[in-house]
């Protein structure tokens, strides 16, 4: 039976442009891993051994602290969790609104554009107390950097890659190893939990190494990572609706 002219083949492959976006989006969203990995290598070893990007273990801190009536620490895993939370609630907002078509829609850059500005402000809180900040100053950074966090989650959630939060491995472990045996890495899940891991654990071995070394420099790294995410997502899905969307999503971008 011949196709109605003007509508694709039911169950057509994916064109190459698309398959190139796709590949795209997935190393972006592995580089904001790496910077995830440097933020909570930062906050662990810089705003009172806490984590402001992974908030499993920051709930598991909170508990170790109330069990070992530690308030400080407590105070500084829930002021994370505050900041995280809301963060995630105000990327919501954005949101909100049905998705448009293609792999990487306008409005997740817009929300890495607001991740940079809370990593520029820490960047230059940082400089100005030369890495050792104040007590009362330490609460803001961790306030910015959880706040930029949860928006980076919320985006990552809203474009729903498999095995790419960007924040978290778990998942994309189990899943990898639940399906190893019959698939090993030929999956793209698979090979997507595997760049995830190396890049998370990479991030926080670079943010780690420069806390020892070059304590100042290490919020830098965070920040070039996700400005250049950003600055590459405007780049490459820079059109009206992110990408391969057609004329009648462009409006709802």
């Amino acid at each position: 039976m011949a196709e109605t002219p003007g509508k694709p083949a039911v169950g057509a492959a994916p064109t190459p442009r698309t398959g190139t976006e796709e590949y795209r989006r997935d190393a972006l969203l592995i580089a904001l891993t790496f910077a995830s990995g440097v933020t909570d290598a930062f906050s662990y070893l810089g705003l009172g051994q806490i984590f402001t990007a992974n908030m499993t273990g920051n709930v598991v801190f909170l508990a170790l602290a109330v069990g070992e009536r530690s308030v400080l620490t407590a105070l500084h895993s829930v002021g994370a969790l505050i900041g995280f939370s809301l963060g995630a609630v105000a990327a919501g907002q954005l949101l909100a609104r049905p998705r448009p078509a293609g792999p990487w829609p306008r409005r997740v850059t817009w929300l890495l554009g607001v991740e940079s500005a809370c990593v520029s402000a820490i960047v230059a809180v940082w400089i100005l107390t030369g890495g050792e900040p104040a007590a009362g100053l330490l609460y803001v950074l961790i306030a910015l950097s959880s706040f930029g966090m949860g928006v980076q989650n919320a985006a990552a959630r809203h474009l729903a890659v498999p095995g790419l939060t960007t924040t978290v491995v778990t998942t994309a472990l189990t899943g990898f190893m639940v399906d190893l045996p019959a698939l090993g890495i030929a999956g793209s899940t698979q090979r997507r939990a595997v760049a995830a891991t190396v890049a998370l654990f990479c991030g926080a071995a670079v943010g780690a190494t420069l806390m020892v070394y070059a304590r100042v420099a290490t919020p830098w790294v965070t920040l070039a990572t996700v400005l250049g995410v950003a600055i590459l997502a405007y780049v490459s899905f820079g059109g009206p609706a992110g990408g391969t969307a057609s004329r009648g999503d462009a409006g709802s971008a």
